[in-house]
């Protein structure tokens, strides 16, 4: 890991609370892979003699986020309310971690965000089929239930043992609990950036299924 990667990482909470602001019409994940991308570069070209702190330059970098949006918002493929439930779920869930210092339960969950806990847990099953495999550079490929499942299947048993675990937790295949870039990293002991340079590969092969 080398000293950018270390500021993204110290800085990894201030990155996610900022990417969530910006996670209205697009997937949390998405938002999130992008916000890396934006703090790597701002570790990079941050002067620390410019007599301002590294947050208040970052903070500033991040917004730039106000553009995926337009960017993303029309490759998502997936229903616009849905979509939005589901955003909602992502950041109110992220929210609760934080407070808690643990997952919240499917109740707490429903408490938090009103929704009824059938119809929540519906929408959660639907976010475990989702491929939301996404990058810092491309659009990410969602996947509606049953969609070119035996592709999905053949890329996922193609790949290396660390990116099986990749996809695992950006996806939640085989029921695996959805983690942000830096979780992974620190599950397989890499950097966020090498995480985000594998989803892009995962997320390139996958899309080779859906043209």
């Amino acid at each position: 890991m080398d000293k950018y990667d270390q500021m993204v990482k110290e800085y990894s909470k201030l990155i996610e609370y900022e990417a969530s602001k910006y996670a209205q019409f697009v997937p949390l994940s998405v938002v999130q892979s992008e916000a890396y991308k934006l703090a790597r570069k701002a570790a990079e070209t941050f002067n620390p003699n410019a007599g301002v702190k590294y947050s208040t330059y970052l903070t500033n970098a991040l917004k730039k986020l106000s553009r995926i949006s337009t960017k993303y918002g029309g490759a998502i493929r997936i229903p616009e309310n849905k979509q939005f439930q589901l955003n909602k779920i992502n950041k109110i869930e992220a929210e609760l971690r934080d407070t808690l210092n643990r997952p919240a339960s499917m109740h707490e969950l429903s408490e938090a965000t009103g929704l009824n806990l059938p119809y929540l847990n519906n929408l959660m099953q639907n976010r475990r089929k989702e491929v939301n495999m996404n990058n810092i550079f491309h659009t990410p490929v969602f996947v509606d239930d049953g969609q070119n499942d035996e592709w999905i299947t053949f890329v996922y048993h193609d790949l290396t043992e660390k990116d099986k675990i990749i996809f695992e937790h950006k996806t939640g295949y085989g029921n695996k609990k959805i983690l942000n870039n830096q979780e992974i990293a620190d599950l397989i002991h890499v950097s966020p950036s090498t995480v985000a340079v594998r989803v892009k590969h995962i997320t390139d092969k996958l899309r080779e299924g859906f043209k």
